[in-house]
């Protein structure tokens, strides 16, 4: 391959096709020439690199994912087709066929600038941008990848998440409101410390014997295993067993006894929300259940574990706000050991 130089001022390069013959295109620009130049390589190692879309790829067939996290990927490097036969580009469709590793800033700069165009928020462009450096991060780990070319920038600034947020107080005014079916689903959310992902537990993760509950989490793609209170797991017994009889195996369903969606929890939730007039989110139960664990003098450790955060630093990070009251109570001791000092000072001991 090489780039030459024509007499009309274009550039030609010189390449193999995807059947070995050799072809040649011309651009007006000779920095995009010798682009294309570097994207045509032919030799056995360099075709082991892989391209954006492929790395996006091996990272969905090789972890678990819900159905909208796939159709949210897909967009991104894909593209959409709609309804009238116009195909929507997305935002990094422009980068599939590039290797990972010729990736720069300016192709990063460029995928959330199609985002801004595309009237998305700074919110919504971090989650796009965020989904692919967690293929690419993923491919490092398994060494399919040297390094993540866009690993060490970070988010646009300026944003903050949505408040996840909510007191029992709150939970004990709305829940009288919800609908049965999402009652039961609250309940398991926070005997569980689970997110919205309670809506694909099957019966099969219960184990009876152990009375624990084992939960696969797919946005960190582990496993973990929950010592449910035992309250709830004599309710669950008896519910699952009326689901046996019916061959039922989700453990949270809708009204009807089918799947419950994000937007019909949602919207049933926000309902519920307006009616208790309190304002939480239902990502707020696994907060909530953390919270009160904490606050009640519970090992951060068995926490973490209750939670599936691998690090406690990560809960401790979280749910600093929960530990004050544990923070008083080991100032109380202090105060106690302080006397005790003081006392036998005057007594000479």
């Amino acid at each position: 391959m090489s780039v030459a130089k024509r007499g009309d001022g274009r550039f030609v390069v010189k390449f193999k096709d995807e059947e070995g013959r050799w072809r040649q295109r011309s651009f007006r620009s000779e920095e995009k020439a010798w682009q294309f130049d570097a994207d045509c390589q032919y030799d056995a190692v360099e075709n082991t690199r892989l391209t954006l879309l492929e790395a996006v790829l091996v990272y969905l067939k090789n972890t678990e994912h819900a159905e909208n996290t796939v159709g949210i990927y897909e967009f991104i490097v894909c593209g959409h087709d709609r309804k009238n036969g116009e195909h929507r580009e997305g935002p990094a469709e422009f980068l599939a066929n590039r290797f990972v590793d010729t990736l720069t800033r300016r192709d990063l700069e460029t995928v959330r600038e199609r985002c801004r165009n595309d009237g998305l928020s700074t919110a919504s462009i971090n989650i796009y941008v965020g989904k692919i450096k967690a293929a690419l991060s993923w491919c490092v780990e398994q060494d399919l990848l040297h390094e993540n070319p866009w690993g060490k920038y970070r988010q646009l600034p300026g944003v903050r998440n949505k408040p996840r947020t909510g007191t029992l107080e709150d939970f004990h005014k709305l829940f009288p409101v919800l609908p049965p079916w999402l009652q039961w689903a609250a309940k398991t959310a926070i005997a569980l410390c689970l997110r919205p992902e309670l809506f694909r537990l099957e019966w099969s993760a219960f184990d009876w014997k152990a009375r624990t509950v084992s939960v696969y989490m797919p946005k960190v793609d582990s496993t973990k295993m929950v010592f449910p209170p035992e309250e709830y797991l004599q309710e669950a017994w008896v519910r699952y067993q009326d689901d046996a009889i019916n061959g039922q195996s989700l453990v949270c369903r809708n009204r009807k006894g089918g799947r419950v969606n994000k937007g019909l929890y949602e919207i049933a939730w926000r309902r519920a929300c307006r009616k208790a007039e309190v304002s939480m989110p239902m990502y707020a139960l696994r907060h909530i259940a953390a919270s009160e664990m904490l606050s009640r003098g519970v090992d951060i450790a068995a926490i973490a574990a209750q939670l599936g955060h691998k690090d406690i630093t990560t809960t401790g990070i979280f749910y600093t706000h929960a530990l004050a009251s544990s923070q008083r109570r080991a100032a109380a001791a202090l105060s106690s050991c302080t006397n005790l000092v003081q006392i036998g000072a005057v007594n000479g001991i």
